[in-house]
């Protein structure tokens, strides 16, 4: 009788023999996988066919001499044909690339029960299943909660209104057409939309200091040309005037805002366009200073 039997690893099957389980307890080495497993778990007897009887021998008119009993007896391999049975190649049913081999305690012991252990082909699972192939349904996206999206409108509107509100200045002198909607705005919460100050931008084209009336040399009349180079918008700046004398020692200083260098004719926070020039003239009173010199200068003028 043969035994079969399944790797716990690969799910391979093999046919083993009772030998072949008493010499290692059961435990096995699959040829396959290489992974020791104990056979007598998925153990299942399979019954080899016996051979077909052989024909009757005609009778021997005269009985066998008494010397034939005392003849060499004949292995038990030979009398059993079943024994050689897993010896046999098997038939074309499986070819798997290697067969398992039981765990030897010498070398001796596994070449002799390597040849008796060959796998038997056993159908794969998934060739039973027709639809394995078939993907899954996929599950339905779970339904939009409305109130989430208005929340998240909502908040998106509020930040966007909140970055406005700060950057007001800024929009205000690269986006021109924007900056009367923003003053309206404004007029709405009480906020003024500032242009950004940018002194560096702005620089003195020309200056000159005069006497006005020769008869009055303490009054005097200050010219200066401003431009502004930056690419947009920028706020008036303050003017710093230093007087010093031929020592060039200061004797007076003072700063001009724009309110009152711009005079009437001009917003002072319109600010200065791009590229823009602007003249400014400032008549001076210096008393008995007798200044002989000046220093002017570009300085950020204070919000308002």
């Amino acid at each position: 009788m043969s035994l079969i039997t399944c790797c716990d690893h690969c799910r391979t099957v093999f046919r083993v023999t009772p030998e072949q389980l008493q010499a290692h307890g059961g435990q096995v080495r699959c040829g396959r996988c290489m992974q020791t497993f104990d056979a007598l778990v998925a153990l299942v007897p399979v019954d080899v066919p016996s051979s077909p009887p052989s024909p009757p021998e005609p009778p021997l008119s005269e009985p066998p001499p008494a010397a034939a009993a005392i003849t060499d007896p004949v292995p038990a391999a030979a009398e059993d044909p079943g024994a050689l049975l897993d010896i046999l190649p098997e038939p074309p049913l499986a070819q798997p690339e290697s067969s398992p081999e039981s765990l030897p305690d010498t070398p001796s012991a596994a070449h002799e029960l390597e040849p008796r252990i060959k796998p038997v082909a056993v159908p794969r699972a998934d060739a039973e299943n027709p639809f394995i192939d078939v993907p899954a349904a996929q599950p339905e996206p779970a339904p939009r909660r409305p109130w989430l999206i208005a929340a998240s409108v909502l908040l998106g509107l509020v930040l966007a209104a909140q970055a406005i509100y700060f950057y007001r200045g800024e929009i205000a002198a690269r986006q021109p057409l924007a900056r009367q909607w923003l003053n309206t705005a404004c007029a709405q919460i009480g906020c003024i939309v500032a242009l950004p100050q940018s002194p560096k931008a702005i620089l003195i084209e020309a200056s000159d200091l005069q006497s006005v009336d020769p008869a009055r040399p303490n009054r005097i009349q200050l010219t200066a040309t401003l431009r502004n180079h930056a690419d947009h918008d920028v706020a008036y700046p303050a003017l710093d005037l230093v007087l010093t004398n031929a020592n060039d020692h200061t004797l007076a200083r003072r700063i001009f805002l724009p309110v009152e260098y711009l005079g009437s004719g001009r917003d002072p926070r319109a600010g200065m366009a791009a590229n823009a020039e602007l003249t400014v003239r400032l008549g001076l009173d210096t008393g008995s200073l007798g200044a002989a010199g000046f220093r002017l200068a570009v300085l950020s003028a204070p919000q308002r």
